[in-house]
């Protein structure tokens, strides 16, 4: 095997598929980078639910394949000089490197225990990568991160009659985001969230397709150079439509970024309490927002809407900001019951998205 291509191409390509490398044991082939130099260039990696695989553009002289450990390969190639990089196989288990006048002999493992790429399965349909990367970055930070709980550290995907959504879950607060689209089949599958944040990070040009498709056991997103698989996560996911409220005592109309910069205010010493607490007292025509440490104590007040109940109510400051942090709109919908039950977090027009937040449980 012999080929030469670009530093900033090769790095680009490691960087592509080294999230999908297995990182528990050392001296294992799935710790590799598979690089295969056949009409093409290819990277690949597995960690045993999630495959990456990606062209780059090199030049061919003999063909081969090996299996390089990604962490030493990512290490070198970012230390050689910003110029051509030239693999070479030397026997009788080594690739050598170059770049200049640096050189580096590396041992491999055997390319041919590597795993096959798992082929496309099930019907594709095409979106945006905007929106696609989107539809993630709205839900993802509701995943759950625990262990213990291992359906809902995924995201939920269901289509409707003309809709796509995705749905995550951590048992305090719900996100929900929508696309209008038609899409083969009925889909309701639950793919991890860690896989699909690695996918929002590989998303380019926002109107570039990706393309989508689920079968039985796992989840296929194609682009231009890159393919991703990642194994579908197992068990029922939680009928959350039973817990949004269909009616409220209480419905603020908020301009987001008014109420987001409130709460990053109130938020600083909010942090400096365990509880990362900050109560709003939602009067007649406005809002008004408290936290206290030992540090101290803020206050903010701002304008809004308000149909029906005045309310005092109380939330973590994250969960609220992680909501208002992804909301584009310019203003949102807050409706509530009382003061022990969760929040919904609509838009003002249409149905883009919805979020859920449990509130704590305070003493007056």
């Amino acid at each position: 095997m012999k080929f030469v291509c670009n530093k900033q191409e090769l790095l680009k390509g490691i960087n592509t598929v080294i999230k999908a490398t297995y990182t528990k044991f050392q001296k294992s082939i799935l710790e590799c980078i598979h690089i295969v130099a056949g009409s093409t260039l290819t990277l690949d990696a597995f960690d045993t639910v999630t495959a990456i695989r990606t062209n780059i553009y090199g030049d061919i002289e003999e063909p081969g394949q090996t299996c390089i450990p990604a962490r030493i390969l990512q290490e070198i190639v970012s230390k050689f000089p910003d110029s051509e990089v030239t693999f070479e196989s030397q026997e009788p288990s080594g690739v050598r490197l170059s770049c200049r006048s640096s050189a580096v002999v590396l041992q491999e493992m055997d390319a041919s225990e590597f795993p096959a790429f798992p082929e496309m399965e099930g019907d594709s349909f095409t979106l945006k990568q905007g929106d696609f990367k989107r539809m993630i970055d709205k839900t993802a930070f509701s995943a759950y991160m625990g262990e213990d709980k291992p359906v809902f550290t995924g995201i939920l995907f269901e289509s409707g009659e003309d809709t796509l959504s995705t749905v995550a879950i951590d048992g305090i607060r719900l996100a929900k985001n929508t696309i209008h689209m038609e899409v083969p089949g009925a889909i309701r599958a639950i793919v991890p969230a860690k896989s699909l944040k690695e996918v929002a990070r590989l998303m380019g040009d926002e109107e570039e397709s990706v393309q989508v498709s689920f079968g039985e056991t796992a989840c296929y997103i194609r682009m231009e150079n890159t393919d991703i698989y990642t194994r579908l996560l197992d068990g029922e996911f939680m009928k959350y439509e039973s817990i949004i409220h269909k009616t409220y005592k209480t419905r603020v109309k908020v301009e987001t970024k008014l109420i987001e910069k409130s709460l990053e205010m109130v938020s600083v010493l909010a942090k400096e309490d365990s509880s990362n607490l900050v109560r709003l007292e939602i009067g007649q025509n406005s809002i008004e927002l408290c936290s206290n440490s030992e540090y101290g104590a803020a206050k903010d007040v701002i304008p809004v809407l308000v149909e029906g109940e005045v309310l005092k109510i109380a939330f973590n400051a994250k969960y609220l900001l992680d909501v208002f942090k992804v909301v584009e709109e310019e203003s949102v919908f807050l409706e509530f019951n009382d003061s022990l039950k969760p929040c919904v977090i609509r838009p003002a027009e249409g149905d883009a998205y919805l979020y859920i937040v449990v509130p704590v449980n305070v003493r007056s």
